[in-house]
C-alpha cells in the first residue's frame, strides 16, 4: 500500500478504516467515499468497490474534522466551496446542507458526504507534453473534470525535476495536490497554499525558475500573473478546464493570453486520458 493511501486511511474512524483496508485489493485507490447512512465505497482505476459497511452521520463528521485537523470552523470557507485541501495532498470533496442567501452559499452545515481524492503517480502520463517542456516551450493543458490534468502535471514535475534532468522548477501548489507523494522531484520548489497569482509572483522573485507549473488557471489575476512570468523569460505549464479550443476561448482572459502568443502549445486530454498536442507557433 502506498504511503499516500495509508495517510488517507488514517483520516477515517477505526471501524471504517478497517473496512476500507479489507476491501481495497491490489489496485491503487483513487477515492474513498463516505455518506451518512450510505455505503463506504472505494474507487480504483477499474471499478467502484463496496465495503459492505454503512457510515453513520457521526463518522462522516468525524472524518471531516480529522481532515480539518480538528477544527471544522477554521476551514469553514473551504467547506463552503466544497473542498478541503490537506497538506498531505489529499483533497476531500464535501457535501451537506447549505445556508444560502440570494443564490450565494454562506455556509455548509451538517456535512453528510466526504470524498477523499488520493493522488498517485502515473508513469508516462506526461510523455506527450514532455518534449515541449524540455525544449523550454510554454503549454496550456486542457480537459474536462477528472480527465487527468493534475496527474499529467505531477508527472511533468517529476520528469523535469529529476536527478537526471535537474531543471529549476517552481510549482504553485495552491491546493497541495501537485507535490503530494512525489519525492523524485529533487530540483523542484513548492509554493504550497499560495493563491496562484501570488505564488507565481513569489516564485519568479525568489527562485528564478527555468520552468513554472500551476494548476487550474481561470480568472484575471491568474492570467495577469502568467503574463508577468512569461515577461520574466520563464516557461510555463498550466492547466485549465475546457474540453475544446472553442470552449477554452470563451474565457476572455485565457483567450487573450493565446492571442498574444504567451503559450506555445495547447494540449487536450480526452475522457480516455489520451493527450493531443497542437503547436501554436
Amino acid at each position: 500500500m502506498a504511503d499516500i493511501e495509508k495517510t488517507a486511511l488514517s483520516y477515517l474512524p477505526a471501524r471504517l478504516r478497517d473496512a476500507a483496508a479489507r476491501v481495497r485489493g491490489d489496485e491503487p485507490v483513487s477515492e474513498i467515499r463516505l455518506r451518512a447512512g450510505g455505503l463506504l465505497t472505494l474507487t480504483t482505476r477499474k471499478s467502484n468497490l463496496s465495503s459492505g459497511v454503512f457510515c453513520t452521520a457521526a463518522e462522516v463528521v468525524d472524518t471531516a474534522a480529522r481532515l480539518c485537523e480538528g477544527s471544522l470552523y477554521a476551514h469553514a470557507d473551504e467547506i463552503r466551496d466544497g473542498v478541503i485541501a490537506t497538506e498531505s495532498g489529499i483533497r476531500a470533496g464535501v457535501a451537506g446542507h447549505a445556508v444560502s442567501d440570494g443564490g450565494r452559499v454562506l455556509a455548509v452545515r451538517d456535512v453528510t458526504s466526504v470524498n477523499m481524492r488520493i493522488p498517485h503517480r502515473v508513469p508516462g502520463a506526461a510523455d506527450p507534453i514532455l518534449p515541449l517542456a524540455r525544449a523550454g516551450l510554454s503549454l496550456l493543458l486542457c480537459g474536462g473534470v477528472g480527465t487527468g490534468k493534475t496527474t499529467a502535471l505531477r508527472e511533468l514535475i517529476v520528469r523535469l525535476a529529476s536527478r537526471e534532468s535537474r531543471r529549476r522548477v517552481s510549482v504553485i501548489d495552491t491546493r497541495y495536490e501537485l507535490g503530494a507523494g512525489i519525492r523524485e522531484a529533487v530540483t523542484a520548489d513548492f509554493f504550497r497554499g499560495y493563491p496562484r497569482a501570488a505564488g507565481m509572483e513569489a516564485a519568479v522573485r525568489a527562485m528564478s525558475p527555468e520552468f513554472l507549473i500551476c494548476d487550474e488557471i481561470a480568472g484575471s489575476a491568474d492570467c495577469e500573473a502568467i503574463r508577468a512570468v512569461r515577461a520574466a523569460g520563464v516557461a510555463v505549464a498550466a492547466s485549465a478546464h475546457a474540453v475544446s479550443e472553442a470552449g477554452l476561448t470563451k474565457n476572455r482572459e485565457i483567450a487573450s493570453l493565446l492571442a498574444d502568443g504567451l503559450f506555445d502549445a495547447l494540449a487536450f486530454i480526452g475522457a480516455d486520458g489520451k493527450i493531443e498536442v497542437k503547436r501554436l507557433a
